[in-house]
Protein backbone atom coordinates (compact mmCIF):
# COMPACT_ATOMS: atom_id res chain seq x y z
CA UNK A 1 0.00 0.00 0.00
CA UNK A 2 1.25 3.50 -0.83
CA UNK A 3 2.33 5.86 1.89
CA UNK A 4 -0.32 8.53 2.43
CA UNK A 5 2.10 11.46 1.81
CA UNK A 6 2.88 10.21 -1.68
CA UNK A 7 -0.80 10.33 -2.60
CA UNK A 8 -1.25 13.98 -1.67
CA UNK A 9 -1.64 16.40 -4.58
CA UNK A 10 1.20 18.82 -5.18
CA UNK A 11 -1.19 21.71 -4.50
CA UNK A 12 -4.21 22.01 -2.30
CA UNK A 13 -7.68 22.44 -3.75
CA UNK A 14 -7.65 26.23 -3.44
CA UNK A 15 -4.42 26.42 -5.46
CA UNK A 16 -6.04 24.48 -8.32
CA UNK A 17 -9.12 26.70 -8.26
CA UNK A 18 -6.95 29.82 -8.31
CA UNK A 19 -4.95 28.47 -11.24
CA UNK A 20 -8.12 27.60 -13.18
CA UNK A 21 -9.55 31.07 -12.57
CA UNK A 22 -6.31 32.78 -13.57
CA UNK A 23 -6.27 30.75 -16.82
CA UNK A 24 -9.40 32.54 -17.96
CA UNK A 25 -7.55 35.85 -17.58
CA UNK A 26 -4.58 34.77 -19.70
CA UNK A 27 -4.59 35.71 -23.37
CA UNK A 28 -5.51 32.75 -25.54
CA UNK A 29 -2.98 31.20 -27.87
CA UNK A 30 -2.49 32.62 -31.35
CA UNK A 31 -5.31 31.15 -33.45
CA UNK A 32 -2.85 30.43 -36.27
CA UNK A 33 -0.35 28.58 -34.04
CA UNK A 34 -1.75 25.05 -33.81
CA UNK A 35 1.19 23.82 -31.72
CA UNK A 36 0.67 26.55 -29.13
CA UNK A 37 -3.04 25.69 -29.00
CA UNK A 38 -2.26 22.00 -28.51
CA UNK A 39 0.24 22.81 -25.78
CA UNK A 40 -2.33 24.99 -24.00
CA UNK A 41 -4.99 22.26 -24.30
CA UNK A 42 -2.56 19.72 -22.85
CA UNK A 43 -1.82 22.02 -19.90
CA UNK A 44 -5.55 22.53 -19.38
CA UNK A 45 -6.18 18.79 -19.50
CA UNK A 46 -3.46 18.06 -16.94
CA UNK A 47 -4.75 20.81 -14.66
CA UNK A 48 -8.31 19.51 -14.98
CA UNK A 49 -7.14 15.99 -14.09
CA UNK A 50 -5.23 17.27 -11.06
CA UNK A 51 -8.22 19.35 -9.98
CA UNK A 52 -10.49 16.32 -10.32
CA UNK A 53 -8.13 14.26 -8.19
CA UNK A 54 -7.95 16.99 -5.56
CA UNK A 55 -11.75 17.19 -5.49
CA UNK A 56 -12.04 13.42 -5.03
CA UNK A 57 -9.54 13.49 -2.18
CA UNK A 58 -11.36 16.40 -0.53
CA UNK A 59 -14.63 14.51 -0.88
CA UNK A 60 -13.08 11.44 0.78
CA UNK A 61 -11.75 13.59 3.61
CA UNK A 62 -15.16 15.19 4.15
CA UNK A 63 -16.84 11.78 4.09
CA UNK A 64 -14.46 10.52 6.80
CA UNK A 65 -15.14 13.62 8.90
CA UNK A 66 -18.89 13.17 8.45
CA UNK A 67 -18.69 9.52 9.54
CA UNK A 68 -16.63 10.48 12.59
CA UNK A 69 -19.09 13.19 13.61
CA UNK A 70 -22.06 10.84 13.13
CA UNK A 71 -20.33 8.18 15.24
CA UNK A 72 -19.55 10.67 18.01
CA UNK A 73 -23.14 11.91 17.98
CA UNK A 74 -24.45 8.36 18.10
CA UNK A 75 -22.24 7.59 21.09
CA UNK A 76 -23.48 10.69 22.90
CA UNK A 77 -27.08 9.59 22.36
CA UNK A 78 -26.34 6.17 23.88
CA UNK A 79 -24.92 7.62 27.12
CA UNK A 80 -27.66 7.55 29.81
Amino acid sequence: MMHRDRMKPKYNLEDYIYEMESRSLEPSADPDDVYAQLQQKEKDLILAAELGKALLEKNEELSRQNEKIAEEYSQKLEVP
